[in-house]
């Protein structure tokens, strides 16, 4: 597994989880970052509710399915909740 940092805006979710049973991710800006949890690759609204982290919270070897209630969730989304954050996660 390798480390991966993205800059994410409220504008839209980016995707830093595809197709996993856990993740690894940490916020490292000021600005919190929203995770949001979905069952499909197809992407999330922007307006879908999600996790709020902020500066230097995040998850280790976190599963999936624990941050969400929806049944077999398998991919992982970021978003700033205001202006620009920067998200650290682990990728396959």
């Amino acid at each position: 597994m390798a480390l991966a940092s993205t800059e994410v805006t409220p504008s839209s979710y980016v995707l830093i989880g595809n197709n996993v049973t856990s993740i690894t991710f940490q916020c490292q800006s000021s600005t919190p970052v929203v995770i949001g949890i979905s069952t499909t690759a197809s992407g999330i609204a922007t307006a879908t509710d999600g996790l709020i982290y902020n500066r230097f919270e995040g998850e280790v070897k976190k599963l999936v399915a624990d941050l969400s209630f929806e049944s077999g969730p398998t991919y992982v989304y970021a978003k700033a909740l205001t202006g620009t954050s920067k998200i650290v996660y682990e990728t396959p």
